[in-house]
């Protein structure tokens, strides 16, 4: 699909222009496209009809086949790489790659490029995150 396509699209659907985010393009990426160019397009029209001039989120249906890895993430796994990780390690995989988005927006929550956006998830959704796990913003 072309931006042409795209762009086509939203004005069809007479909507905001919404923001496409880094999270929003790993998922299209990601995703085992078992359908045709029609599927990808009607995804977008829903994101774009839905966002309301805001960050696209895509809501692609799930399918019982293995999910595509991208190039990169395929890259970047090594073979050290243990073939689980256990709750604790998850968790703390899970609260340092958090801290490192909350970081790099200067613990800003919401809006364009905001820590939410970034991490592909609802702003509400990542302040119960950051609550659960009593992280808080230093002084510094």
């Amino acid at each position: 699909m072309s931006l042409r396509s795209f762009i086509t699209l939203r004005k069809e659907s007479r909507c905001p222009k919404p923001r496409l985010t880094r999270a929003g393009i790993a998922k299209l990426e990601n995703y085992h496209w078992p359908g045709n160019i029609r599927e990808l397009r009607n995804v977008i029209e829903r994101a774009i009809i839905i966002s309301r001039g805001g960050a696209l989120d895509f809501d692609l249906p799930v399918t019982e086949s293995a999910p595509v890895q991208s190039q990169h993430a395929a890259h970047a796994k090594s073979e050290a790489e243990p073939e689980f990780l256990t709750d604790a390690e998850l968790q703390r995989r899970e609260r340092k790659n958090l801290m490192t988005v909350l970081e790099k927006t200067h613990w800003r929550i919401k809006g364009e490029n905001g820590a939410a956006e970034l991490l592909g998830v609802k702003a509400t959704t990542l302040k119960a995150r950051i609550k659960k796990m009593g992280m808080k913003r230093s002084s510094n």
